[in-house]
């Protein structure tokens, strides 16, 4: 019983010595979580005949860390604007098979690495230790897409890079044990659209220069962090 009668007493001394401090300044810290990709297919145009076909959709899952840097500014007694830039390293990879594809070995594949956000946050004070805030901003991650066959007549070996970006929209939650410390926990989303008529580069020996396909991608992402405050 004592035990419990002294975990009360932290608890409100960590409440008390983040009261006596607001939410103005500029922090850094780190984070890790996990990131799911949906991503889709369709064939639009192949060694000169068009195909508009649906070929595949897959959902893809992976676990990233990164760090981040930011500054915040209190604009009454509960309303908390602020400015956050994020990186992060890790791989959401994923595969389907290619319909009707060339062979049971015809794969297509995804690969998305190095996610950046750039993102204002508005928040609502739930009590001087608790932010309850939104994220509104922006998101970025490199994107390798490729069609292959490694058991086709000639190996098929098709390939798409580029960097994705949209809005990204999220919520998150943030405690403070005191005036330099706290810990984070949030989801957002990237809505990256569908690519129109993407020209796929022929890594193979077919020389086929005409392959086009609409890729789409949507991410979805979970966060827990900490930040320190100085």
């Amino acid at each position: 019983m004592r035990s419990f009668k002294y975990l009360g007493l932290l608890a409100l001394s960590c409440s008390a010595m983040a009261a006596s401090d607001d939410w103005r300044g500029c922090y850094v810290g780190v984070h890790g979580g996990s990131a799911e990709v949906d991503s889709s297919y369709r064939g639009v145009f192949f060694v000169g005949d068009v195909i508009n076909d649906n070929l595949g959709t897959v959902s893809g899952d992976g676990e990233f860390f990164g760090a981040q840097v930011g500054c915040r500014m209190l604009v009454s007694d509960n309303w908390v604007l602020g400015l956050r830039l994020s990186g992060s390293d890790g791989d959401t990879n994923a595969r389907h098979p290619y319909i009707n594809g060339t062979s049971p070995t015809n794969y297509v594949s995804y690969d998305a690495d190095n996610l950046v956000t750039l993102s204002g946050q508005f928040g609502f004070l739930l009590s001087e230790a608790s932010l309850l805030y939104v994220n509104l901003g922006y998101g970025q991650i490199d994107m390798l897409v490729e069609d292959t066959d490694p058991n086709y007549q000639e190996p098929i070996y098709f390939q798409h890079k580029d960097t994705l970006d949209d809005v990204m929209v999220g919520v998150g939650f943030e405690y403070r044990f005191n005036a330099n410390w706290s810990v984070f926990a949030e989801y957002n989303q990237i809505d990256f659209g569908t690519e129109r008529n993407v020209l796929l580069t022929d890594l193979s020996t077919w020389d086929i220069d005409d392959y086009q396909a609409d890729i789409g991608h949507e991410m979805d992402f979970f966060k827990l962090g900490v930040n320190f405050q100085f």
